[in-house]
């Protein structure tokens, strides 16, 4: 019988350093110690992240692995990498009726200048993002990597007029671990969608204005694929944490995480990770420190509070990661009328702002969200999943606006006055001031881009009934 290959995440002690990552404070002096240790352990390593945050990926066959490991008085952490599964595969969401297929068959624009479903989006509509493309549509230089399961390259929503694209698949990165016998299913490829959900995400953040179907948030900016989730729905730990660190290495200007990072079923956890749990503890302490390497790069990261209706703010040790990592933007979902979707989480600390994400029956796109899917199709969907990418969308306008040209001829902005524009250009709903149903309110792309901070409520808005809880 074969051994059993398993897979981990090897958490070091170090500091971050301003060009990356002090491995037990000396990077030169211990790196070649941790590569014997790997080796005298019959380990492989299959990451090697050692360099930007102090973290590496690893495989063995070795059953004392994590006890060996713990032993060095380098390692700060081990935890055995896992999958979960994030997403209904696309069969599975069209047999369940979470994901209806939108025709656009006979539907054409009579409204100048835009694209033909676009008087279907009603999500647009709340945040006015169309007025705000009169301003500013965003710019090609700013990049949004959407770690998710690949974006569909060749969808026609995605052409320019000069035959090329706004997704960059040169700059895609594929993190998932595609073996001939797994555990990633489907293709590698960051441009080829493995499910149908990182291209739904995708089109609303950057769907173009050219004349076909939707027209996303930032319909000019550049999106790069990130893949992280697999063709059955499922997404892996250490797929999270390289693809965040590959996003601070290219220095991308935002990241969409429509996912929580979740284990499996015989860890017993659901959406929390707990700092009580040696191994749940490993996949915060990677997480964070990853995204903290993302965000001294410039990244402004934004991320989906999770769809159980759970109220995070009252949680002691446990968190939904990564909306809940420190510097991480946490969205929350709102329906048509813009009252708080069911199934949205919320809590006072973890939600930063709310936006569309649909509250309605399955398969009614007036109260979902339109969006693409891979092979030329479109479809409605809703979830904390498709609201994140409107916040992600926002999060590009206002860096398209108001960053500098750097020297690389790329435009920057401090991802920490991203954060602050996007909450401080929201409208107010619900209860006035900060709540824990709306965070500081609902985005809005027009006064982002007008960079708008006064004070503004929408007392039409109905409040939300977890305030009485």
């Amino acid at each position: 019988m074969a051994p059993v290959v398993n897979r981990y995440i090897v958490v070091f002690e170090g500091t971050r350093t301003s060009s990356g990552f002090a491995l037990g404070g000396n990077y030169a002096a211990n790196i070649s110690a941790v590569r014997s240790m790997m080796r005298r352990t019959g380990t492989t390593i299959s990451t090697d992240l050692s360099r930007q945050i102090g973290v590496m990926l690893v495989t063995t066959t070795n059953q004392n692995f994590t006890s060996e490991m713990s032993m060095s008085d380098l390692v700060r952490e081990v935890g055995r990498d896992f999958s979960w599964k994030q997403y209904a595969s696309l069969d599975e969401a069209l047999a369940s009726g979470q994901l209806t297929i939108a025709d656009p068959t006979g539907i054409v624009s009579d409204q100048a200048g835009r694209d033909p479903l676009s008087r279907l989006q009603w999500d647009m509509q709340q945040i006015r993002a169309f007025e705000a493309h009169a301003v500013s549509p965003g710019d090609r230089r700013v990049d949004v990597g959407i770690l998710d399961s690949g974006i569909d390259g060749q969808h026609p929503d995605f052409q320019l007029g000069d035959g090329g694209s706004n997704v960059d698949c040169a700059r895609g990165h594929n993190s998932v671990s595609f073996l001939p016998d797994g555990p990633g299913v489907g293709s590698p490829d960051p441009c080829v969608d493995n499910q149908f959900h990182g291209t739904h995400v995708a089109g609303t953040v950057a769907a173009q204005n050219n004349g076909v179907g939707i027209t996303g948030v930032a319909p000019n900016v550049t999106l790069v694929p990130v893949k992280t989730c697999d063709a059955s729905g499922y997404c892996y730990a250490s797929s999270v944490i390289d693809g965040i660190t590959y996003a601070g290495q290219i220095q991308l200007d935002v990241i969409n995480m429509s996912f929580f990072v979740d284990d499996d079923a015989f860890q017993e956890s659901t959406e929390f990770k707990c700092l009580g749990d040696p191994e749940q503890r490993t996949f915060r302490v990677a997480v964070q420190r990853a995204l903290d390497y993302a965000r001294g790069r410039g990244v402004t990261a934004v991320a989906a509070l999770g769809n159980s209706d759970t109220d995070l703010g009252p949680t002691e040790g446990c968190k939904v990661i990564p909306a809940e990592s420190i510097g991480v933007l946490g969205v929350t979902a709102l329906g048509l009328d813009s009252g708080k979707s069911s199934y949205s989480n919320y809590g006072m600390g973890p939600a930063d702002v709310a936006a569309p994400g649909g509250d309605g029956d399955t398969g009614d796109c007036t109260t979902t969200i339109l969006s693409t899917l891979p092979g030329g199709a479109y479809g409605c969907i809703q979830g904390t999943s498709m609201a994140t990418p409107h916040a992600a969308g926002v999060a590009a306008l206002i860096v398209s606006q108001l960053g500098t040209v750097g020297s690389e001829g790329d435009i920057k902005l401090d991802e920490s006055l991203v954060r602050q524009r996007v909450r401080a250009t929201a409208i107010d709903i619900g209860q006035v001031g900060y709540d824990k149903c709306f965070g500081k309110g609902r985005i809005d792309a027009l006064r982002a881009v007008k960079d708008r901070r006064a004070y503004a409520y929408d007392e039409s808005a109905p409040f939300c009934p977890e305030y009485g809880e």
